[in-house]
C-alpha cells in the first residue's frame, strides 16, 4: 500500500460524493462526469456498492471510484482526457487497443487517448484516479518539447509505484488532495504547480511517444476505412446518416465495415454510431434551449420516443430529466 495514495483516498472519501446500488444509476452519473459507457456485471443479479468522490481542478480532477462486484467497464475511447489509475484494493485488467495491461497494489496505469478501452474490475477494487484534460496535456507537451505543432503524447501504460517516478506522482496526488480540501475556496492555493509537476514527471521519466493526432495511434494494422468511419462521426453533421450511408461515404460495403469495426474496435458500426449519437445528444441537452424532438432529429431519430428509449438505455437516465434540470 502506498501511504500517499491511502491518505488521498481517505481525504477524498470525506468529500460529498455519489453512492448508488444499481448499474443504471452508476452509468448515468459517470456518463455525465466522464463519457457514455457500458457496465457488464459478471453476476447479473449482484447489486453495486458504487461510490464516487471527486475534486475538480483546472485541467484535472481527483477521483475515488469503487463499484464493488467484479464487472466490465466498456469505456470506448478516451477522446478528450487521460486517466491515471491507482488501485488501493483489488486491481483492473484492461484490453487497451490491441494490448492487455493490468494494475494491482503497488502499480498503476496511465491511459492515453486514442485506444479502445475495456476494463475488467476485480471484486472489491477501489481506485484513486487523476483525470487530465487532453488539451491541457497537449499544450504542456508542446511547451516541454518547444515544438511548433501540437501533438498528442502517448505514454507507456504501466507505472510502477515503487519506482522513483511512481513515488513522486503518488506524493503529488496526496499533496493536491490535501491542499484542495484544507484550503477554503476563497483562499485555495492554485493546484496548477502540482498538476504541472505530475506532467513533468510523466514527460521526463515515463516512456512516451507523440503522434500528430490520437487517431494515428491506431494507424498500424487498422484499415483506413475503420479510422475514417470513426473520424467521420467526430462531425455532428454525419450523425443522422445510417450505417449503410456512412459505408457508402467511405466506399466500402456494410459487411466490410462491420467486420473491420468488430475486429479492431470491439464495436459494431451501429453500436459505435449509437454511442456517438448519444454523446452528442447529451451535449445538446446539457447546453439547454432545445427540445427533445429537436435533439432527436439532430442525431438521426425521426421519432422522439425511440430516441428517448435509446438515450435511456445508453445513459441510464431519461432525456426529459435533463430538460427538467435545465428548466429549473
Amino acid at each position: 500500500m502506498v501511504p500517499d495514495l491511502t491518505y488521498a483516498s481517505n481525504r477524498l472519501a470525506s468529500v460529498p460524493g455519489l453512492w448508488f446500488g444499481s448499474a443504471p444509476e452508476a452509468v448515468a452519473a459517470l456518463s455525465t462526469r466522464y463519457r457514455p459507457h457500458r457496465l457488464l456485471l459478471a453476476d447479473t443479479k449482484a447489486g453495486l456498492d458504487f461510490r464516487h468522490h471527486a475534486i475538480v481542478c483546472e485541467g484535472a480532477s481527483l477521483n475515488l471510484l469503487r463499484y464493488g462486484p467484479e464487472l466490465v467497464v466498456d469505456a470506448g475511447t478516451f477522446d478528450t482526457f487521460y486517466m491515471l489509475e491507482f488501485p488501493l484494493s483489488g486491481g483492473v485488467d484492461i484490453q487497451y487497443g490491441d494490448r492487455r495491461v493490468s494494475s494491482r497494489l503497488g502499480s498503476g496505469l496511465v491511459l492515453s487517448p486514442g485506444s479502445h478501452i475495456r476494463s475488467t474490475w476485480r471484486a472489491d477494487t477501489t481506485q484513486v484516479m487523476l483525470r487530465l484534460e487532453r488539451n491541457f496535456v497537449e499544450q504542456a507537451w508542446q511547451r516541454h518539447t518547444n515544438e511548433a505543432r501540437r501533438r498528442t503524447p502517448i505514454f507507456q501504460a504501466e507505472l510502477d509505484l515503487e519506482a522513483s517516478a511512481g513515488r513522486r506522482i503518488a506524493r503529488l496526488i496526496g499533496m493536491m488532495v490535501e491542499e484542495k480540501i484544507e484550503a477554503g475556496c476563497a483562499a485555495a492555493l492554485s493546484p496548477m504547480p502540482l498538476v504541472n509537476a505530475v506532467l513533468a514527471t510523466l514527460f521526463e521519466h515515463v516512456p512516451v511517444k507523440a503522434v500528430a493526432t490520437v487517431e494515428s495511434v491506431a494507424a498500424g494494422p487498422v484499415p483506413a476505412y475503420v479510422r475514417d468511419f470513426r473520424r467521420l462521426l467526430d462531425a455532428p453533421s454525419y450523425l443522422p446518416l445510417t450505417v449503410a450511408e456512412l459505408a457508402a461515404e467511405l466506399d466500402v460495403s456494410t459487411r466490410t465495415l462491420t467486420t473491420g469495426m468488430r475486429r479492431f474496435t470491439g464495436y459494431s458500426p451501429h453500436d459505435y454510431l449509437t454511442m456517438r449519437r448519444m454523446e452528442h445528444a447529451r451535449k445538446l441537452l446539457d447546453q439547454g434551449g432545445i427540445s427533445i424532438m429537436q435533439v432527436a432529429e439532430r442525431v438521426g431519430y425521426a421519432n422522439a420516443g425511440r430516441f428517448a428509449a435509446s438515450f435511456r438505455a445508453y445513459c441510464g437516465v431519461n432525456p426529459s430529466r435533463l430538460c427538467e434540470h435545465d428548466s429549473r
